[in-house]
């Protein structure tokens, strides 16, 4: 994807031979580190290393394989006896765990601070996502889909045995782009023993608790997992029939179980910048950022009601597009870091 391009709907230390590629007993453990089976992996630089991996959580990745991309502080490998801090980011739809390094400036702007940042990718190269669920129908094409096991279940607790990091929820926080914010508070809601942070760049943080908000966002998963060629409700199943999941899954339906939780929103209301108005697409990264803007206030509707603390960062300017998402890391960083030296 290039720079500019609109977002759509929304050096490590070695392995260790004999690590580096499971076993086919222990690659059947899906729900535990184990379960990742890295294929190959190679160093981009001197800071990040890309891994390609398959789990039997995702039937699919045997054949096509996951990203997980591991940004280092600089100086990891200078100063073996330090740990440090965990920041998982999650692509938006139609991206991968390399939006996190290619589109964003998370490498420059993490250049001079002690943070690990794991991107990994939410579904199959660049198709419609998995909606970071377990999905309703494991019997699509795609075969067993456990999207919320292997990031929750597997991928964090290989990172801990591979990389030198804390281990507590107070030292890991989670964030998303677009389809990935909703991965990100979903996650956190669900499983608060995992992370102390999360945030969300124009996210789709509602899609269950406000019924103007529901209705768009079962129009908006189906749309993108017809891309994927399923059957559209494949990951929640029918809202009708499932409510019951939709809700549990639904960070807006969920705010009292983030209230340990350090979350913070940014979002803004799709007005363009000067700079927006030389690139034709603009008025597609405009649409899509209306709709998330709507979604961000469906769930500041039901976390207000709960009473819930959480830091709203809305703008009047800006689309669906990369450069506000630097926006938003630039000013989520400095807050990240605060809240893991607090939590020293």
């Amino acid at each position: 994807m290039r720079r500019r391009h609109v977002l759509t709907v929304l050096c490590a230390l070695p392995l260790a031979l004999g690590v580096a590629h499971a076993t086919a007993a222990t690659a059947q453990r899906a729900g535990t580190a184990s379960a990742i089976h890295v294929i190959s992996h190679h160093h981009e630089s001197a800071r990040v290393t890309q891994y390609l991996v398959s789990t039997p959580s995702l039937g699919m990745s045997t054949t096509t394989p996951l990203r997980i991309d591991v940004i280092l502080p600089t100086g990891y490998a200078q100063h073996p006896h330090r740990r440090y801090p965990v920041l998982y980011a999650l692509p938006g739809t139609a991206s991968t765990a390399d939006q996190w390094v290619d589109q964003t400036d998370t490498l420059a702007q993490t250049q001079r601070r002690n943070l690990i940042v794991v991107a990994v990718d939410g579904g199959y190269n660049t198709d419609g996502g998995g909606w970071y669920t377990n999905w309703v129908d494991q019997h699509t094409s795609l075969g067993t889909a456990n999207w919320e096991t292997f990031h929750t279940q597997e991928v964090v607790p290989w990172v801990d045995s591979h990389y030198r990091t804390f281990r507590s929820r107070g030292e890991r926080a989670i964030v998303g782009i677009s389809q990935g914010g909703f991965g990100a508070l979903s996650y956190a809601a669900r499983h608060p023993g995992l992370f102390g942070a999360a945030a969300a760049f124009s996210g789709a943080v509602d899609v269950y608790y406000d019924p103007v908000c529901e209705a768009g966002a079962s129009t908006l998963v189906s749309g993108i997992i017809a891309t994927d060629g399923v059957e559209p409700l494949a990951p929640f199943g029918d809202p009708a029939t499932n409510a019951a999941n939709w809700r549990a899954h639904d960070p807006g339906s969920n705010v009292t179980k983030l209230k340990n939780t350090v979350v913070d929103l940014y979002v803004s209301r799709g007005e363009p910048g000067q700079s927006d108005l030389s690139d034709p697409s603009w008025p597609a990264g405009a649409g899509l950022e209306v709709v998330m803007h709507q979604s961000n206030l469906c769930f500041k509707k039901a976390a207000d009601a709960a009473g819930l603390h959480f830091g709203w960062h809305e703008y009047d300017v800006g689309l669906h597009t990369e450069p506000y998402m630097n926006r938003d890391l630039a000013a989520y960083l400095p807050r990240l870091m605060r809240f893991f030296s607090r939590s020293r």
